[in-house]
């Protein structure tokens, strides 16, 4: 029988509030695969994080990503047998606390709520640049910033078959944008494909053989490139059928990423006029589009960008108002944000006081200067839920024999490789980035974080039955 929230153990404990109204289920596969993949922002990715592996590896940040690729499956295998288990909007949480215990579950709820708050300023703050290159305008960071955050916290409310089709339609702008970047790359291709097997690296002015200390840290790189393929789960109970279709949503989403962001990334190391210039480069990618191109061409990749942004904050937007719906039915607050936090819109079918909460505090960060400083510290948070999902992955079959795994990862009921993979992954990539740190300034930052969330807890949480009953 399939496993859900809207029966079974939330619906039988009411004590803290009312049995609240479910989310209408209405999107297809498709519909949650669009969602997803516009969350992850591929054409942002490429322009924006991509060139840090670039300049790592040179022509070796193809190799790099192909890594990051199978590093991401392991975790997305981890997502898929999870979310088809335990299928939930609280995505993670949910995962952590059926097979943790209440604690642990609490605190992924406050890491995943914590890196959801500040994303959606991140991407914000950094648009302005490429409406003004797509339009000639000079409008402010703080401005643009301003509008896309609250534009966008505007239409997560509106009913999730309504905003499938806006980020569908922004997405197929985004597919089209990286379609031209891997079109001027392979139409005038300045080095064999052989360049990918045999990388090189930029150093002082010279081409050399990328190594495996040049490669392997831009893996790292990569992994947060396709980061957000597990927002799937978000949409758990939105999405129609059976739980296997959560774990097809979760493994097709990555699957599209993959494609997305590797055929481009591929087309941009082939066809720079000069491995030197673009791993030197500040903009490496916008040195290839521009040494292949027109100034004409790169308005129009400026304007698919901002878009991307745009869009990515949409997704975010509507995939957090599930996460704080989620928190609100399991009583993690107080008993008036509880029922706020669970109220269905009568005419969207969207949970919109709990989509429109985080405007506040989203907004507020873009007026912090020092917004890049304070939200490095996600990246440490990302791999220890990452982390944490691979050891729920190992220990759900073991520790919850009561629920049926509708979808099990290759080689069931064998040791499962891919959290094995996810972990160690993980667990290396968060090793480097501790010790590559300048300041412990993250650790404080997630010191914090952990002892406001042991208080939470103990206020509220902790006397919450129903979420003591998932």
């Amino acid at each position: 029988m399939a496993i859900t929230e809207t029966s079974g153990a939330a619906q039988a404990v009411s004590v803290e509030l009312d049995t609240p109204r479910a989310l209408k289920q209405s999107l297809s596969v498709r519909d949650v695969v669009m969602i997803t993949v516009s969350g992850v922002t591929p054409a942002s990715s490429i322009f924006v994080i991509a060139p840090f592996a670039i300049q790592q590896a040179g022509s070796g940040a193809v190799l790099s990503f192909l890594l990051g690729g199978v590093l991401a499956l392991a975790f997305a295998l981890c997502y898929a047998e999870l979310s088809a288990a335990h299928r939930s909007a609280g995505g993670e949480y949910v995962m952590a606390k059926r097979v943790f215990g209440a604690l642990p579950g609490y605190l992924t709820f406050i890491a995943v709520l914590a890196v959801s708050v500040f994303i959606p300023a991140v991407l914000a703050s950094g648009a302005a640049p490429y409406l003004n290159n797509a339009f000639g305008t000079r409008f402010s960071n703080q401005s643009v910033a301003l509008a896309i955050v609250v534009l966008s916290y505007v239409l997560g409310i509106l009913n999730i078959k309504t905003n499938a089709w806006i980020t569908g339609a922004f997405l197929t702008v985004e597919v089209l944008v990286l379609l031209l970047i891997a079109y001027l790359g392979f139409s005038e291709p300045h080095r064999a494909f052989s360049a990918l097997v045999h990388p090189e690296v930029a150093s002082k002015g010279t081409l050399i053989s990328a190594t495996a200390a040049a490669i392997i840290p831009a893996v790292g790189t990569a992994i947060f490139c396709y980061n957000g393929f597990g927002a799937a789960v978000f949409l758990a109970e939105d999405l129609e059928g059976g739980n296997r279709n959560v774990a097809k949503a979760v493994i097709c989403s990555l699957l599209v990423i993959l494609v997305v962001e590797l055929v481009p990334l591929t087309a941009i190391v082939l066809g720079a006029p000069s491995l030197i210039d673009m791993s030197e480069s500040a903009d490496p990618i916008g040195y290839v589009v521009r040494e292949l191109s027109n100034p004409t061409v790169m308005r129009v990749v400026s304007a698919g960008i901002f878009l991307s942004v745009f869009n990515a904050i949409i997704a975010i937007v509507i995939q957090v108002g599930r996460l704080l719906y989620s928190s609100g039915r399991h009583a993690l607050w107080v008993r008036s944000c509880n029922r706020a936090f669970t109220h269905i819109h009568a005419r969207f079918d969207s949970p919109w006081l709990a989509t429109l909460t985080l405007a506040v505090p989203s907004t507020l960060l873009l007026f912090v200067s020092s917004l890049d400083d304070l939200t490095a510290f996600t990246v440490d948070l990302l791999l220890v839920i990452y982390m944490v999902i691979a050891l729920a992955a190992l220990a759900s079959r073991i520790v919850r024999r009561d629920v049926e795994h509708h979808y099990r990862m290759p080689l069931w009921p064998l040791p499962p490789l891919p959290p094995l993979v996810a972990l160690g992954g993980a667990g290396y990539v968060l090793y480097t980035t501790m010790q590559s740190a300048a300041k412990p300034t993250d650790l404080y930052i997630i010191g914090g974080l952990l002892v406001l969330a042991l208080a939470m807890y103990a206020a509220w949480a902790r006397h919450s039955a129903t979420f003591r009953a998932l």
